[in-house]
């Protein structure tokens, strides 16, 4: 028994198979509201197969560009589809990812590496803040701002801040100004230790996060410069989810950072499917 899409009941039986772009899929009629539906679990209103589009999420994720992911999808898959198209199914599957992410909250080892890079939009440079904790990798927080200064700062942290169950115990950090006054301010005087190095120490001390952003803008070459600070948080926005709940890590034994912070979501091999399937009731095509 499938459930309905229109009218949300349990109540259904198959009718044949329909082809589409994708091939032969199960057709259903729903014997509550008598409407035909196909179960696409998660990829309603797309026209391609699921398979299909997890692949180009996938790619896009480990920073292959635009021009090769259509190619790749052509020869592997032969399936046709622009670039647009796959920056669209970037964009619509990472932001309705983040809506379910941002429920779950990770139990973190409690010792946070914060830092900063530069980021180029439309020949004008930005700002990506981005945390990272130390045992489990996991990214409990990011910002995009055009400036660098305390109250950036402060919305940066903030988003630390809501992420874990259980607060950070330290915070380590590079000698910018912009830190001091706002980590007082949202986690107290006595609430967190921080931990400043100067920029001839900051690569030994502040590394894990200095590698992260290593690898971030390695990526960031690869898609030549970004249109404007919209996509360029969607783009952030999709590295994290994949970073945190798709990727794994050999220095966490080959677990992805969400499993290390307690977050078990028993994906299975193609997981990117595995994610958006499993969650269906949260993610819908608009």
């Amino acid at each position: 028994m499938k459930k309905c899409p229109h009218c949300k009941e349990i109540c259904s039986m198959k009718m044949g198979l329909r082809k589409n772009v994708s091939g032969w899929v199960q057709k259903y009629l729903c014997t509550s509201c008598h409407k035909y539906f196909v179960d696409r679990k998660g990829f309603e209103n797309f026209r391609h197969k699921a398979e299909v589009i997890t692949a180009a999420l996938d790619l896009r994720a480990k920073g292959m560009s635009l021009a090769d992911v259509v190619d790749h999808v052509d020869q592997h898959h032969r399936v046709k589809v622009s670039r647009t198209t796959i920056l669209d199914w970037q964009n619509k599957f990472g932001k309705k990812l983040k809506s379910f992410t941002q429920t779950l909250q990770p139990v973190i080892g409690g010792i946070i590496h914060a830092d900063e890079m530069f980021v180029k939009v439309r020949e004008e440079w930005h700002y990506y803040w981005d945390a990272m904790d130390y045992s489990t990798k996991f990214l409990v927080g990011d910002h995009l701002s055009d400036e660098r200064n305390e109250e950036e700062c402060m919305i940066f942290l903030q988003n630390i801040k809501q992420c874990p169950v259980n607060q950070p115990r330290e915070i380590h950090t590079d000698c910018s100004y912009d830190y001091p006054v706002p980590i007082t301010k949202v986690f107290g005087e006595k609430g967190i230790l921080h931990c400043f190095y100067p920029a001839w120490k900051k690569k030994f001390k502040n590394n894990p996060i200095e590698r992260l952003h290593n690898t971030k803008k390695q990526t960031i070459k690869t898609f030549r410069n970004f249109d404007n600070s919209q996509s360029t948080a969607a783009f952030f926005e999709f590295d994290k989810i994949y970073y945190n709940f798709i990727r794994k890590h050999t220095s966490l034994n080959h677990i992805t950072p969400a499993e290390a912070a307690g977050i078990f979501l028993q994906l299975q091999r193609n997981r990117f499917l595995s994610l958006i399937e499993k969650y269906q009731p949260i993610i819908r095509a608009s």
